[in-house]
């Protein structure tokens, strides 16, 4: 489990730097929506569109992405229905949703994938799910929420998407992908440099709240276990059954979409939190609350599953 180990080291780490440099007054309190807007506007749609253009798509959207797709959705009908059930107004049930079933796939998952299973690729599905569909339905969504427009109006959908960077990023990507597009050197290195800003900055920004912020939510600790038990637990669990007895798929490929799906929840939606300003301590409680919570369970998913 050494790659796990690493992985939450840096996560920790970077996560720390933030927390240090509020603490010294470095950054200030307003330093993490200006974090979380750089990582939204400009490091996620350029990491999406630098990933997007080095992935085999065929590879990508196989059995492996629907077992991720068959998690997440069984997450999703659990969490939203009891979030209604107690009345939370839409842009929390959208945060909460996202926490429940969004995994920490890029910075916890490639490493685990590639040094604890041995490929990489385990991960790319899990990436794809939540960057190129996940993210833009969930952000449109919360853009027509924060502007009073939370129904099923396509219009509204299709505009707020127009204006959502991680959706346009995202087209551009699969386009890129599909077609074979092969960017010109001074096209892609930018891109590619400017995508690797998004993961450090959203941990300063992530360690910048810890520091700002309240410890836990007023009245969401029931809440964020009910989370972590969704994230941890309840996902990896279906996945496991939809690859083990749905698909068929061998046994190395059972424990590898299984501990994909036991990831944490991702650093990203405590980014898309902050940048609409809705229910980020939420989702930084919940960030915090599965990372911590999640190797242990990697760890007995890894010695029980072989």
């Amino acid at each position: 489990m050494g790659g796990a180990v690493e992985g939450f080291v840096v996560i920790l780490s970077l996560g720390a730097v933030g927390y240090v440099l509020a603490v010294r007054g470095v950054l200030d309190e307003t330093s993490q929506a200006v974090l979380s807007r750089l990582v939204y506007v400009v490091g996620t749609p350029a990491l999406l569109i630098s990933l997007l253009s080095e992935t085999d798509v065929s590879r990508v959207f196989g059995p492996w992405f629907l077992v991720a797709l068959g998690g997440v959705l069984a997450t999703l009908v659990l969490y939203v229905p009891w979030a209604l059930w107690r009345r939370r107004r839409t842009s929390h049930v959208i945060v909460g949703a996202l926490s429940a079933s969004y995994a920490n796939a890029g910075y916890l998952g490639l490493p685990i994938a590639a040094y604890v299973l041995g490929d990489a690729a385990y991960a790319l599905p899990t990436m794809m799910l939540q960057l190129v569909f996940y993210a833009p339905l969930a952000l449109s969504m919360l853009e027509m929420a924060g502007r009073g427009r939370a129904g099923l109006n396509p219009f509204a959908f299709v505009r707020a998407g127009v204006r959502n960077p991680v959706s346009v990023a995202a087209v551009i990507g699969v386009t890129i992908a599909l077609t074979e597009i092969q960017l010109p050197l001074v096209v892609a290195e930018p891109i590619r440099l400017l995508g690797q800003l998004a993961v450090p900055c959203a941990l300063i920004a992530f360690g910048v709240s810890l520091r700002f912020g309240p410890r836990i939510g007023i009245g969401q600790g029931g809440e964020v276990a009910f989370v972590a038990a969704l994230k941890l637990l309840w996902q990896p669990a279906i996945a496991y059954l939809v690859a083990r007895f749905a698909l068929g798929l061998p046994d190395t490929q059972v424990v590898g979409v299984t501990m994909m799906a036991a990831l944490p929840t991702a650093q990203n939606v405590f980014v898309y939190a902050s940048r609409f300003g809705r229910d980020h301590v939420l989702a930084r409680d919940c960030v915090a609350v599965t990372t911590g919570l999640s190797l242990p369970v990697l760890i007995g998913l890894a010695a029980l599953l072989g």
